[in-house]
This record gives C-alpha cells, structure tokens and sequence, in this order.
C-alpha cells in the first residue's frame, strides 16, 4: 500500500448540489465561510485544484482571512498541460506543482523558469505518492473542481468531506461530483461527524468522514 497523505475535500455547494452555473458563476461563500475555507488552507501542507478551476477562476490559493498567514503548496492537475504560465497561482509565491499527463518539454522549461515544478503522472494513487514522499505532504486540501473532486471519490483517495450549503439554487452546472456517477449500492455512504449553522444564519457546513 502506497503511503499518502490524509485528504480532505472541501466545498461550497448550492442546495441542489452544485459548484457553478451553467456559464460559470461560482461566487456562494459567505464571509465566515471563506475564513472556514483559507483556515483549513492554512493547516495542511498542500492544496489542490484542477486545470479548469485555473483557468477560470485565476485563484492565487493563498491564505489571507485566517490567523495562521503560512502558505501550503498549490497542486495543480492538468491532464493536457493547458496552462497559461500568466496565471496567478504561477506568478506568486509560494511553491507550485503541476502534475500533467503531457510533459512537454519546452512548456516545462517554460514554467521552470517560473520556480513551478512539473511533474509527471500516470494515475491519482501515484500523485499522492509522490507528494507524500518527496514533497512531505502529509494533509491534503482538495477545492476542486467537480471533475477532480470526483476523481478522487470514485478512486476512494479521500478520508474527509467539509461542504457549506449555500442559499441558491442553480438548476444546471457543475455538480460537486461530476463524473459518471456510481451504480446503486457502489455509492459510499459517509458518517457526519459535525453540522452546524453558518455565522451568517443563512449556510450549513457539514463534516463527513468515511
């Protein structure tokens, strides 16, 4: 068994289940609970993210509304190295990853000379592998988007589930989990562990563990 750090899968939902419109939208946290969210940033090693949250949110992954300031490593996973080397979470500290099933060499040399680190990877299991071992990431921060959140459900690399359910309903869009989905009875159930009423008297954050 590959060692691997402890992950935890965080989210802000809207009441039918999903992290963005049709055409993108995606802004449903409150205040308290982007504190939650750059928190929990601020206590684990690393944080993880798709390609296409990249390119379309432009996130930095930094922390600025917790006490603790202290960074973790971004990870990014892009399975066709579709990256712009322009964006923020490559342009300011701290450490970046890519992990990319498309190592090009001169896309790398360009994002080298960045201080970003390429990696190349075949399969989940491995990543966190690596990340574990040569990195010293021992608790993972996954902030999604959909298609990542699920790949890591459907592979059963995660341990813990933190989602706020945001007032709003949006009908269609990306869902929390968004992949093919499991078959009846193949679909985890989970434990609550916590439930509580948002600061703003208007969200509900949940904690599940497997």
């Amino acid at each position: 068994m590959v060692m691997r750090p402890y992950v935890i899968i965080f989210s802000t939902v809207s009441m039918d289940g999903r992290l963005a419109t049709k055409t993108g939208y995606s802004k449903l946290s409150c205040p308290y609970d982007k504190q939650r969210q750059h928190e929990l940033r601020s206590e684990v090693d690393a944080v993880m993210v798709g390609a296409n949250t990249v390119r379309v949110d432009n996130p930095s992954l930094t922390v600025k509304y917790a006490k603790n300031k202290r960074n973790p490593i971004r990870v990014v996973v892009s399975g066709d190295f579709n990256l712009d080397p322009s964006y923020k979470i490559f342009t300011t500290p701290p450490l970046t990853i890519i992990y990319t099933s498309k190592y090009e060499r001169e896309k790398v040399d360009e994002f080298s000379k960045k201080g970003v680190i390429i990696r190349k990877f075949v399969n989940l299991e491995d990543l966190l592998g690596d990340l574990y071992h040569n990195f010293n990431v021992r608790k993972l921060m996954i902030e999604g988007g959909g298609h990542l959140i699920w790949s890591f459900i459907r592979n059963d690399l995660y341990d813990e589930i933190r989602i706020t359910i945001s007032p709003r309903i949006f009908g269609n869009g990306v869902s929390f989990a968004q992949g093919e989905g499991f078959i009846d009875e193949d679909s985890p159930k989970l434990k609550l562990i916590d439930a509580k009423i948002c600061e703003c008297g208007n969200e509900v954050h949940l904690m599940y563990k497997k």
